[in-house]
């Protein structure tokens, strides 16, 4: 029995019951919807329960720019959009069974081989790259000077040998220049820079400031033919203060940690495949021309659009005949053609001597990148953090590539870009997605993807992404 002193009139014991009933419910309604919303600190969104983190977005948009990002406005937000359109189809395709399909394993197997090459890069290169103070210092005295040389430039390996004869007989430099003016096979240039801003070849640069005001070099070998320069001035800079000297030693070391980055890279690869016994046959490396010549649909830049050519069944004789033989295996005509698709390499048909040294150019590129994965694979990287998270951020991506072409062979009608738009923002209106805007706001994003090419030679790109467009 309650006593009459603690009884509230109108309130019997059945409604306090039920007024206790129904704030428990709130509250755990209140707990519920805070859970969902809870995000972990460094998740940028979850879909479907499947979160996409800070460092994801980050280390997707180093490896491959994501398409019109050089764009300013909103770059954060449409960002996050494009990978959460990626994670809701790739989720639609897993459903779909496509992560089953030997395809999708294939390719799945290429981005690993990137990926360990890549790891590769971090372990052996980059670790031993860092540059000692005397470096740090040589070249921070060179960067406060700003040059101006006057350059002589040749392809053709009959007028540099003229020009290294004149020099030794004592011609000047204004001698070799006045008699160049009118040579179609001579370029004459004329251009100012400062140490490390990229303006000019590094071996341009590095010569350049050793020479003293109106001094000029011998001849130069470059990667695409040969050099000579004058210095026409040199200006040093005076007026900087000791934040902007600090700043400037930080931006002279990160240009020297990826100059030794290269030259190690260099020898890296050098070092490995130098004893190697490599051979191009010419009967198999000859049918995969004559194929690309006659199959290959060339748009109208000559390049070839891989995409429509490999929906076909490849039936061709004589590519069955191997390309390329290593101490390791053999590379058929099909081989590489496949592996050509893998890598959306572009092949350029203008003609056949230039159709022929592209393809031994990526004969070189693919053989090497075989060699370094399989290196890596030795040295125990493939359980790195690193190589899985890679591979996992690209296993997504392709689900989603292979999702779409899914979609649209379901139905003809889906060819039309708005249709495959309406399709991927209906499956975000059925999916929970819950973003977290004030860590989305904070993320500061160059939009620079990370491309390295040494010394501007497309056959020595070590960190090439897997998805690299060319």
């Amino acid at each position: 029995m309650i006593s009459e002193r603690y009884k509230i009139p109108g309130f019997t014991p059945t409604y306090h019951k039920l007024l206790i009933l129904c704030l428990i419910i709130v509250l755990f309604l209140v707990c519920c919807i805070k859970n969902k919303d809870q995000i972990a600190p460094e998740t940028l969104a979850l879909v479907n329960g499947v979160p996409i983190t800070k460092k994801e977005l980050v280390n997707r948009l180093e490896l491959t720019a994501l398409p019109e990002f050089h764009k300013a406005g909103d770059r954060n937000k449409r960002a996050l959009n494009l990978l959460i359109d990626e994670l809701v189809v790739s989720q639609w395709a897993q459903k779909q069974d496509i992560i089953n399909s030997s395809d999708y394993q294939e390719l799945m197997d290429f981005v690993k081989q990137q990926a360990l090459i890549r790891e590769l890069f971090f372990e052996e290169i980059r670790a031993h790259a860092e540059p000692d103070s005397q470096q740090i210092h040589q070249a921070l005295e060179q960067s406060i000077q700003q040059l101006t040389v006057q350059t002589l430039f040749t392809a053709d390996e009959n007028i540099a040998a003229e020009w290294r004869k004149s020099l030794r007989s004592g011609k000047t430099f204004e001698d070799l220049l006045n008699n160049s003016n009118k040579n179609d096979f001579v370029r004459v240039n004329s251009s100012s820079f400062l140490w490390g801003d990229g303006t000019v070849p590094i071996e341009i640069e590095r010569i350049a400031y050793q020479l003293k005001l109106g001094e000029s070099s011998g001849l130069i070998k470059l990667n695409d033919g040969f050099g000579i320069m004058s210095i026409v001035n040199k200006v040093r800079n005076v007026f900087l203060t000791p934040y902007d000297l600090s700043s400037k030693r930080l931006q002279v070391k990160q240009v020297l940690r990826a100059r030794n980055e290269s030259r190690l890279a260099n020898k890296y690869v050098d070092r490995l495949l130098t004893h190697l016994d490599i051979t191009q046959r010419a009967n198999g490396f000859v049918a995969v021309i004559r194929y690309i010549d006659k199959k290959m649909f060339a748009d109208s830049d000559n390049m070839i659009q891989f995409p429509l050519v490999y929906n076909e069944e490849i039936q061709f004789p004589d590519l069955h005949l191997p390309v390329l033989e290593t101490p390791d295996f053999t590379w058929t005509g099909k081989d590489v053609l496949n592996i050509l698709r893998k890598y959306n390499f572009p092949i350029n048909t203008k003609n056949s001597k230039t159709l022929q040294k592209t393809l031994t150019c990526f004969l070189k590129v693919a053989v090497r990148d075989r060699y370094l994965a399989q290196r890596a694979e030795q040295l125990g990287l493939g359980s790195k953090k690193r190589v899985l998270e890679e591979t996992q951020i690209w296993g997504r991506y392709f689900l989603y590539i292979n999702g779409i072409k899914a979609f649209i062979a379901s139905d003809s009608t889906t060819k039309n870009i708005i249709n495959i738009s309406n399709w991927i923002s209906e499956l975000r209106a059925n999916a929970q997605i819950t973003i977290n805007n004030d860590l989305l706001e904070e993320i500061e994003l160059t939009g620079i993807p990370m491309i390295v090419f040494w010394n501007n030679d497309i056959s020595r790109q070590l960190a090439a992404p897997p998805l690299m467009e060319f």
